[in-house]
């Protein structure tokens, strides 16, 4: 199972061929063909490095594409010169928040992995870096969350320190709601009939945490991945006690099952949501026209399922 995708790039120069070649393949064999050919151009053109502005995984541009949902508050929220909030947990080889943090210039994106081991490997090999706009807390997701609600709920400024904890802010470093938290975790147990996320994400506790967290314009994202239909029943049926409105996306040929939780008690009706998903796509600041026509697309299956 492939965990982490990315395209190798020389002198940062993409070409879009690479990209509609990958939109075109299915079979794993297809993706060895393609992974032998960037070996060869590896060896016949010198270093190669990770290439951000690029979507590898279909999910990923599904978890994106889900962004239509709240693109209105989105933005409202750049056009007032704020940032919009978004923490994602499990950090990966950190692809999905480099490309969010490269597209959207608006976001302050916080991730959260348990490993310090998967940070490591994120900088040396995929070329994820740290700034103001970007923060990796080595902590436990759920627990993370947990305390945030704990803190902001009390009515407190919140301010995150490296390590996951959660303190007091000063007049400087200050942390409003949650926007967007995006669970992207892999399960090590699968005798639990989930290989994504663990089974703790996926609670009546931690599901309400999250919607303590979030603004009231808040988005919930989780990567659910389970050849269960049981099992995705009883995830779905949790959520949908939880979160105002749901909707999903479940992607073509793969067990992935991308669910989104709406905090607002108003929700966008499914024939609004390819002009919202055009709004999104102002916000994104793309330079491949081709990617950006991927999520626009990824967007037109949104269904609503409350």
């Amino acid at each position: 199972m492939v965990q982490s995708e990315a395209l190798l790039t020389r002198d940062g120069l993409f070409d879009k061929s690479v990209y509609g070649t990958e939109k075109k393949k299915a079979s794993s064999s297809s993706k060895s063909k393609r992974r032998g050919a960037l070996k060869r151009n590896n060896e016949s053109s010198g270093k190669m490095k990770v290439y951000h502005g690029y979507l590898a995984s279909s999910y990923h541009t599904a978890i994106i594409s889900g962004f239509s949902l709240i693109s209105s508050y989105l933005e409202s929220v750049a056009s007032s010169g704020n940032r919009v909030k978004a923490v994602v947990i499990g950090l990966g080889a950190g692809l999905l928040p480099m490309f969010l943090h490269g597209c959207m210039q608006s976001m302050q994106i916080e991730g959260v992995e348990l490993d310090p081991v998967m940070l490591n490997l994120a900088r040396d090999y995929f070329g994820f870096t740290e700034d103001k706009r970007m923060k990796v807390h080595i902590a436990d997701g759920i627990q993370f969350v947990r305390d945030y609600r704990n803190l902001f709920s009390a009515g407190n400024e919140v301010l995150l320190s490296s390590n996951g904890s959660c303190k007091l802010s000063d007049a400087e470093s200050r942390s409003t709601a949650i926007d967007i938290i995006i669970v992207d975790v892999d399960s090590s147990d699968s005798s639990s009939g989930l290989r994504c996320p663990t089974a703790d994400f996926v609670e009546d506790s931690f599901l309400q945490n999250v919607k303590d967290t979030l603004s009231k314009q808040g988005l919930f994202v989780i990567n659910l991945v389970s050849r269960s239909p049981a099992i995705k029943d009883a995830v779905v049926s949790r959520m949908k006690e939880v979160f105002s409105h749901l909707f999903c996306i479940q992607l073509e040929g793969e067990v992935n099952l991308v669910l989104f939780g709406l905090c607002s008690e108003s929700h966008i009706e499914e024939d609004c949501i390819p002009d919202a998903a055009l709004k999104l796509d102002k916000l994104l600041k793309s330079e491949h026209p081709e990617i950006s026509q991927s999520i626009t697309d990824a967007a037109k299956k949104l269904k609503r399922l409350k």
